[in-house]
């Protein structure tokens, strides 16, 4: 850990170990992961209801979203609740409109616990707003892997949830949503329009947090049919799971029309409409 990264800790000290009480919170129990992938417009969520659940990104502005368990949301983007931001996108500095909206989402639910990068400290703040960081210490395993110190699975949204699951002491992790598990990858987000045609790559997204992970936990990813399977976790298709038939709508059925409309003006290049 260099210089800067050693003061940063220390300054963080107090703000970290709130986090201390979640280790081993759920020790032995299952939960949910979900993820924004377009999978999710096969699926009906109230079927999702019987387990603790950990989530991200959009998938609050589902209109079924209270009537799943989720206790817990990661956001590990970097400076993403200021007033104005790097957009990926466009690589110019531009009013933040995307995380003006996530910000006003987050102070809905106040009874989610919501993880994010310590770069946030100053953008949010709240009873049920927690910060996490790596302090530049690259990820080796999950034993290591900690809320209240070094929290080095935040190499992507799918391996912090991850993190997250593994402190709190889950032993059955069921992912949904989170489509690059599967192969062949189902490509898109359940808010835009349309279906992007799949992809078949070599590797699976955050295999060396996969095969870590699967040392704590026993994990597997629900598919919207037969024609899926996972790439390194074992599968379970929608209909096995639940006992239904996946039944697709598009991202207007399941989403409100002024949450599309912000989704559209974020300059993401998501596809919102046809």
């Amino acid at each position: 850990m260099n210089i800067k990264n050693r003061i940063l800790s220390l300054l963080a000290t107090n703000v970290l170990k709130r986090n201390k009480k979640f280790e081993g919170l759920h020790k032995g129990e299952s939960c949910y992961i979900f993820g924004n992938g377009a999978s999710i417009k096969h699926f009906d969520l109230k079927k999702f209801d019987d387990k603790v659940a950990i989530a991200i990104g959009t998938i609050n502005m589902h209109r079924d979203f209270k009537k799943i368990n989720v206790k817990y949301y990661y956001e590990g983007a970097p400076f993403f609740y200021y007033p104005y931001w790097i957009n990926p996108c466009s690589k110019k500095l531009e009013k933040n409109i995307i995380g003006s909206f996530y910000k006003k989402k987050t102070r809905l639910h106040n009874g989610i616990s919501y993880f994010m990068s310590l770069s946030n400290y100053f953008g949010i703040k709240g009873q049920n707003i927690y910060y996490v960081h790596h302090f530049g210490k690259p990820f080796s395993n999950f034993t290591d892997c900690r809320l209240d110190s070094n929290f080095t699975s935040m190499t992507s949204g799918l391996s912090g949830m991850i993190g997250m699951a593994i402190f709190m002491g889950f032993k059955d992790i069921t992912f949904v949503g989170c489509d690059y598990l599967l192969f062949p990858n189902y490509d898109g987000h359940f808010y835009e329009f349309f279906k992007y045609p799949d992809a078949f790559p070599k590797k699976p997204t955050d295999e060396m947090c996969l095969l870590a992970a699967a040392q704590h936990a026993n994990m597997r990813v629900v598919t919207p049919n037969e024609d899926y399977r996972g790439h390194i976790l074992p599968h379970i298709t929608y209909k096995e799971l639940t006992g239904d038939e996946p039944v697709y709508e598009e991202n207007d059925g399941i989403l409100s029309k002024s949450d599309l409309l912000t989704l559209s003006r974020s300059r993401l290049l998501y596809k919102i409409f046809p």
